[in-house]
């Protein structure tokens, strides 16, 4: 009996190490918790995981720390595969199930950033169009509400369902409304002609978001309005994977990082709410906490993570490793668009970097450097996808790396 003890006890220790790793070492030493653990909070958990620690998303740090990434990757994808094979083996076996496999979640990816005319719609459709080149069923979806204008990108110039038809219940599935286009990938296209079409109310947006993750398809690639909103921030921190875009303008990349630092504040303010997916006990004082420290009433959010984690430690000791999670989960991308030269691309990158280490506590990834071209601007008026035309150029091989490392930590 004491053998049989000592093995329980072993296998609780293994699986509180690996849940500590994957999770948090709150959870770990929660025992309910990791008695509900199931497949897909795993899955989800691992996506997030990856983002912070791969070493191949920190190529800028330095050596030292892209080794230390690395050793804490390896031990997260070893719990990972630890829990997903004790969950596996742990289903009753006298319950049928289904023969048909659950429908896979598309990768979401979501293309946003404070200002306007930076090329968000155009790096959408031609990393739609990428994704489609590499045999993914991808779909690109406009919702940028009030200035929907991705159809065109895509060489549509008009659109014969919209997303107004599925809140409207003209059509009541999300892939009704959806369109082939003849450069690849799909497209659920928007209409901005209706008055108050980008100021959805909370329940269509709830809707929306869920009907988008039910889409059938490999990739859905998401076009964000230039703005901070509450609407285009949920949308943003909804997706997969987050990407930034900016250009070398001071007041483009100074918006760009406002754009992530009021994500963050929107991922902590929305914490309890009904589309996060923190499932834990919702708790009041680190509710108001949080309200008074990111919306205050006297209009001056925080400017420093560390600050607000002082303070949640001292009132709040309880909700510090749930705040520390949520921040942790954060890891939003950048991509710095129209470049002519790429040594000036690395100033807006490196005060970005610095500035959300320094205040917000995050790390941010730089992605890429997309070329100011001719071509590729005047395609955007000749309603072609400049990777549809030139397949093999430097525009075309950037967006491939670009999709390769979106989706190369993204459990399908």
């Amino acid at each position: 009996m004491s053998t049989e003890l000592e093995q329980m006890d072993h296998e609780l220790h293994k699986l509180q190490i690996a849940c500590a790793y994957l999770f948090s070492p709150i959870h770990a030493r929660d025992n309910a918790f990791i008695v509900s653990l199931d497949r897909n909070m795993i899955k989800k958990a691992f996506r997030e995981k990856a983002k912070l620690y791969h070493p191949d998303l920190h190529g800028n740090e330095t050596e030292e720390m892209i080794l230390k990434r690395k050793e804490r990757f390896i031990k997260i994808k070893k719990s990972y595969e630890y829990l997903s094979q004790r969950v596996h083996d742990d289903r009753p076996t006298d319950v049928k199930q289904p023969e048909n496999k659950p429908q896979k979640r598309p990768v979401v990816i979501a293309v946003g950033g404070a200002k306007g005319g930076i090329g968000k719609s155009l790096v959408t459709a031609n990393l739609s169009v990428s994704l489609s080149n590499k045999g993914l069923k991808t779909v690109a979806v406009d919702l940028d509400l009030g200035g929907a204008n991705l159809h065109l990108y895509l060489g549509k110039t008009r659109i014969k369902k919209n997303i107004n038809d599925f809140f409207d219940k003209k059509e009541l599935a999300i892939s009704d409304i959806m369109e082939k286009t003849d450069f690849g990938p799909y497209l659920i296209g928007g209409d901005s002609g209706r008055l108050g079409a980008g100021n959805i109310p909370f329940a269509r947006k709830l809707k929306l978001l869920k009907a988008i993750k039910t889409i059938d398809a490999d990739c859905v690639v998401i076009d964000l309005g230039g703005d901070t909103s509450y609407n285009m921030l949920d949308f943003f921190l909804a997706a997969d994977q987050g990407v930034v875009m900016t250009t070398c303008d001071p007041a483009s990349y100074l918006d760009a990082y406002t754009f992530i630092k009021v994500a963050l504040y929107r991922k902590l303010n929305r914490l309890f709410g009904p589309e996060s997916d923190y499932s834990g006990e919702t708790t009041g004082v680190l509710k108001n906490l949080i309200q008074d420290m990111t919306l205050p009433q006297n209009g001056r959010g925080v400017s420093d993570m560390n600050v607000f984690r002082a303070k949640i430690k001292q009132e709040c000791p309880s909700g510090l490793g749930i705040v520390n999670q949520a921040i942790s989960g954060f890891f939003p991308h950048i991509i710095v668009n129209k470049t002519n030269d790429a040594n000036a691309a690395l100033e807006p990158v490196k005060r970005i970097q610095q500035v959300a280490k320094q205040n917000l506590t995050i790390d941010v990834n730089h992605l890429c450097n997309l070329p100011f071209m001719t071509d590729i601007e005047r395609s955007a008026r000749t309603l072609v996808p400049w990777v549809s035309t030139d397949s093999n150029g430097s525009f075309a091989l950037l967006l491939d790396g670009l999709s390769k490392t979106l989706l190369s930590n993204i459990i399908l």
